[in-house]
């Protein structure tokens, strides 16, 4: 047996390898991708790139290189949609790619240099997100323009399009279009039609279940009716752009059938579904704890603990409540599949069931799972995570953190002189602030990154592989941002200021200990002046 020395050396070996394939993989990915950017419909080239990001995601974890894995991840996400849409990338889009994998083929060469992991905070990588497109159609009415005026606050590229029809003229496709119900008709309701078209939002004067029902006619995802209430047509504006960029759905399947599960998880890894298979029902905690999936897929005979079973052994754990159990069987005996609903399982689906039938069903599930679970979790004003969930996971980056042996840290931000903005321009315009500092917050953060609404006008960042120095620098520069922009209330406008404070997740650390230190820091922040950032522990 080989000492522990012996297998951190093999380790080593295995790293620097994997480290120098790495390289080489990343410099042919780059290349593909500048090909692409030349012939963007070559579908064979885009699935090669597909699958290249797919290995590296898959793999560069697991050989210290997290950051980069995670980065591959989305972008095999961003190359997955396009081929699941059949749809010709933008050039702009491509070349971002193209950007982002030389950087990543950099972060690598500072890594291997370096004989460490780079922070991810280290390297400024290009964001993929561009800001969301938003045509504004129909007129250029005053009322319009303010509407774009308050849009483009939020952080969106609004363009005002008086002839309707321009749309179909070529050039940019926006991501949503926000019309007039008057400037509808049959041509330009069809470009909503297809898959992967622009989202439509109808603003209107008249509101009845007939116009509503016209609007649904014309393919329209909204419909509001003036005066135009900006939070509610920001969030839902948020909530289309998103449709194609979420995180694919996760599943895990047990079934003692290990042929049949298998076949099972290829089928929805197929459709983009993240699945994982297991076949000892002893080892579903350790699984869920692991991949937190919206859709559990369970048989209901297997030996030694029956799908039911299981199903009411994970009922007594609060943890695994919100997660629905499929029972997914031969059983065709109707009073055995009564009975199994009524111990723990919320559907039922049988076997033998089709490729196709399978995928559709689980999406609709998974679907609906994740709108419940976005219901409990997210904040209905901002879309950020709540006060309980942000606290859960603050402890599941604690517990990483600790296990990984990486720098981690914690912000508290508090939006300055709150009140007097409530006091003055009124509490709808207080929202609104709130959400300017949640979208900025979203749009500069990274994506392996927490950011959640703690209350109030409170916010929590948790910066997973982040120093210290590199989270003061980072929010200093989303302070300065936020202290520039220009916040809308009627026709005035003003600025407002943040203050935060940054606590490290220590060896030791548990989550309250590091939320108070953050909020001390913060503390210091207001008294020292406001509109600036503390560190835990530091000297004025």
């Amino acid at each position: 047996m080989s000492t522990p020395e012996e297998v951190q050396e093999q380790l080593a070996a295995l790293r620097a390898n994997y480290q120098i394939r790495l390289n080489s993989d990343l410099a042919d990915l780059h290349q593909t991708a500048l090909e692409l950017s030349e012939s963007l419909d070559d579908h064979v080239r885009l699935k090669t790139l597909r699958d290249g990001l797919h290995r590296i995601a898959g793999s560069a974890g697991s050989f210290g290189c997290a950051s980069i894995g995670l980065r591959c991840r989305d972008y095999e996400q961003r190359t997955q949609m396009w081929l699941d849409s059949s749809a010709t990338p933008e050039a702009v889009r491509m070349l971002e790619l193209c950007q982002g994998l030389s950087v990543l083929k950099s972060e690598l060469e500072q890594m291997t240099k370096g004989g460490e992991e780079a922070s991810a905070a280290d390297v400024d990588v290009p964001a993929l997100d561009s800001p969301v497109r938003i045509s504004l159609v129909g007129s250029e009415s005053s009322e319009h323009r303010g509407i774009a005026d308050a849009l483009e606050g939020f952080g969106y590229a609004v363009t005002l399009d008086s002839n309707p029809k321009a749309l179909a003229q070529g050039g940019a496709r926006p991501d949503v279009v926000i019309a007039g119900y008057q400037s509808l008709d049959p041509e330009l309701s069809a470009l909503f039609e297809p898959k992967g078209a622009p989202a439509l939002i109808l603003l209107d004067r008249t509101d009845s279940f007939d116009r509503r029902l016209e609007a649904v006619r014309h393919h329209a995802k909204g419909y509001f009716v003036y005066p135009i209430d900006i939070p509610r047509l920001e969030a839902r504006i948020r909530r289309l752009a998103s449709r194609h960029t979420q995180d694919p759905y996760r599943v895990v399947i047990v079934d003692d059938d290990v042929e049949l599960s298998e076949h099972f998880r290829l089928v929805l890894e197929g459709a983009g579904i993240d699945s994982r298979v297991v076949n000892e029902p002893s080892h579903i905690v350790a699984a869920l704890r692991d991949h937190l999936p919206d859709i559990l897929i369970v048989d209901i005979n297997m030996p030694g603990c029956s799908g039911p079973e299981l199903a009411q052994v994970l009922r007594l754990d609060d943890d695994w409540l919100k997660v629905p159990i499929i029972y997914l069987s031969a059983e065709t005996d109707q009073d055995r599949r009564a009975l199994a609903m009524r111990q723990a399982g919320d559907d039922f689906l049988a076997k033998p069931i089709g490729d196709g039938e399978l995928v559709s069903a689980i999406k609709v599930r998974a679907q609906r799972s994740r709108q419940l679970s976005e219901a409990l979790e997210r904040d209905g004003l901002t879309g950020l995570m709540k006060h309980a969930a942000l606290k859960e996971q603050l402890e599941i980056e604690v517990s990483r953190a600790q296990r990984m042996d990486a720098p981690a840290s914690v912000v508290m931000i508090d939006i300055d002189r709150f009140k007097s903005i409530n006091d003055t321009y009124g509490h709808a315009t207080g929202d609104y602030v709130i959400r300017l500092l949640a979208n900025l917050l979203r749009r500069r953060l990274r994506k392996l990154d927490t950011v959640g609404r703690y209350g109030g006008e409170e916010f929590v960042a948790i910066l997973p592989n982040c120093s210290l120095k590199d989270a003061e620098r980072i929010f200093n520069e989303i302070r300065l941002n936020f202290s520039q922009l220009d916040c809308v209330a009627g026709k005035e406008s003003f600025r407002v200021s943040f203050s935060a404070g940054i606590a490290p997740i220590g060896p030791s650390s548990h989550g309250e200990q590091v939320l108070e230190a953050a909020d001390q820091a913060m503390y210091e922040a207001k008294t020292g002046g406001r509109n600036q950032v503390r560190l835990a522990g530091s000297a004025d």
